[in-house]
């Protein structure tokens, strides 16, 4: 059996299920508007239409393109729009993928934004709830979404994306806990380049305003 990029001490990421052509979108528009501005003549007006523009691509860059979960050798990171969650594999609990992504741990909960189900996938049959499993004991996804219609070989939707996402998880929190990993204490770090431009960004237009 092969080993997985995990157990090589690799990271496996997985990125947005949803947005993801909405926010190259946004980016893209943005850019156009600080282009177009820049091109003008210099004036109040174009300085204004510029931040504006650059506000909104970053905000377009965090909350649709900067998420992502990433699962590395011994933590899970569940990387939101302006910070991120660094939770040891050891100390996972359970994970349960609705719309979006939550790590239970002996210390709390935690959320991700940047993989969850459609609405549509997410009518409740009886049965306990879905995408949930316990390290350790076995613990697996147990989907108790309605069928999605079939898809063509290779292609995923977001449900698929979930329950891979889960299965991965569970799998790396198993291998950890079996390793003997200390569970540590979950973790937030800052996007301090995002908060930064943002900052800097909000501040040039309020003083633009106020000209």
């Amino acid at each position: 059996m092969s080993a997985t990029p995990e157990e090589h001490g690799e990271e496996r990421r997985i990125p947005p299920t949803s947005g993801t052509t909405s926010g190259w979108i946004g980016v893209g528009l943005a850019g156009i508007g600080v282009l177009a501005a820049l091109l003008e003549e210099p004036s109040v007006g174009g300085t204004r239409f510029a931040l504006g523009s650059a506000i909104f691509g970053v905000v377009a860059w965090s909350f649709m393109l900067r998420p992502r979960v990433t699962i590395r050798s011994t933590e899970v990171e569940l990387r939101n729009a302006l910070s991120s969650w660094h939770i040891p594999l050891a100390s996972v609990r359970s994970v349960t993928v609705r719309a979006i992504t939550r790590i239970d741990t002996d210390e709390g909960s935690f959320d991700g934004i940047a993989v969850g189900r459609p609405l549509r996938s997410m009518r409740r049959q009886p049965g306990p709830p879905a995408g949930f499993g316990v390290p350790g004991f076995g613990g697996r996804v147990a989907p108790d979404f309605d069928a999605e219609p079939a898809r063509h070989p290779g292609q995923l939707d977001a449900s698929s994306v979930a329950d891979f996402t889960v299965e991965r998880i569970l799998e790396a929190a198993d291998r950890s806990r079996a390793s003997a990993s200390a569970s540590g204490t979950p973790r937030r770090t800052w996007a301090r380049l995002e908060l930064g431009l943002l900052s800097a960004l909000v501040a040039g237009l309020v003083v633009s305003l106020l000209l």
